[in-house]
């Protein structure tokens, strides 16, 4: 029987390999938000170094607290074996008169060594030249990074959504979102008094130990929709001042007199974007409970809904006290960038 087993893989592995189909790639290890770079301790600490931790390493936006956008681990190339090959997130370093190419170059690949993978080639004969290369490239990288990682936590909720919610969501909006399974409706609000509003509060309750003690923390989605009137809409202060009469209205906190509101110490950042084909805003910033001790750290997206001609606005949020934000601020993201409007492709 075990003859018979084994000769049944060899026949199936014999045929994927004269068939030309590539082998099965391992599936992607590492924690998440975190880079690997390979590269001797010279260029580590040269200046090509220095371009990477300039690139990957700058804050991550609008957080409480200081946070890079990943976590960088340095390696060596001779330590290049199959126990790090299949990290989530590699850049391979090689300098020096060796290289083959005339002209420094930063070259991009997927599913190199394991499935889901990023891997980033820097190649160039000089420390300055491929630290030059590696900065006049820095957004392209970043953002690949950054998106690949949103779009990770977003098959995973994918993998769990909640069905039920999601259904409901296209019945009653004309919209869907992948929604975490624990995710439930707090609050649900159809205001016509003036022109017609919709509110929905998502929200989902994690506890996590640190310090001997478990911490509660929070995630959570607003959807409010409402008529499409000015362009002035997608104006960093119109949609603050819309977003923080919404909190006022409909998101009280844990006291009496306590609600959700706008933190303006911290600067927020606005950016004009493409989402799904549509014109989309992106707003980064912080909240606060006004007459309460609660905050942290929000991603709101707002665009045009064409066909229906109103604006929707997808604002997630996180709290976690004594945590970092980054790693929960790309999951809030990633849910919110699973919104499909009802009839569009995803």
């Amino acid at each position: 029987m075990k003859k018979l087993l084994f000769l049944g893989m060899f026949s199936v592995l014999l045929a994927c390999s004269q068939s030309g189909e590539a082998p099965v790639l391992p599936g992607k290890v590492g924690p998440a938000g975190e880079l690997l770079v390979v590269a001797s301790e010279s260029v580590w600490n040269g200046p090509v170094g220095a371009a990477i931790r300039e690139v990957v390493a700058q804050p991550y936006p609008v957080l409480p607290q200081a946070e890079s956008h990943f976590d960088l681990v340095n390696l060596d190339p001779r330590d290049f074996d199959k126990f790090w090959k299949p990290h989530r997130n590699i850049i391979y370093i090689e300098v020096g008169q060796a290289v083959e190419q005339t002209i420094s170059k930063v070259e991009f690949a997927r599913n190199r060594y394991s499935s889901g993978q990023i891997y980033i080639e820097a190649r160039g004969k000089s420390q300055q030249e491929l630290a030059d290369a590696i900065i006049s490239r820095g957004n392209e990288i970043l953002s690949i990074l950054h998106k690949e990682e949103v779009d990770r936590l977003a098959a995973n909720v994918r993998a769990f959504d909640n069905e039920a919610l999601n259904a409901d969501l296209m019945e009653k909006y004309g919209l869907t979102l992948d929604i975490p399974r624990d995710m439930f409706v707090v609050a649900e609000i159809v205001d016509t008094s003036d022109e017609r509003l919709e509110f929905l509060w998502l929200q989902r309750e994690m506890t996590r130990m640190k310090g001997g003690n478990n911490h509660d923390i929070k995630e959570g989605v607003f959807v409010y929709t409402y008529p499409y009137t000015t362009d002035s809409i997608f104006s960093m202060n119109w949609l603050l001042e819309k977003r923080q009469d919404m909190l006022r209205k409909y998101v009280p906190g844990p006291t009496d007199g306590s609600y959700m509101a706008n933190e303006m110490h911290l600067v927020p950042t606005y950016e004009e974007v493409v989402f799904k084909g549509m014109f989309a805003s992106e707003v980064r910033g912080l909240w606060k409970m006004q007459n309460d001790f609660m905050g942290g750290p929000y991603y709101m997206l707002t665009f045009y809904d064409e066909a229906n001609q109103r604006i929707v606005s997808v604002d997630g949020y996180a709290y976690a006290p004594y945590f970092d934000k980054r790693e929960y601020m790309r999951e809030v993201e990633a849910i919110v960038k699973t919104l499909t409007l009802k009839g569009a492709g995803a």
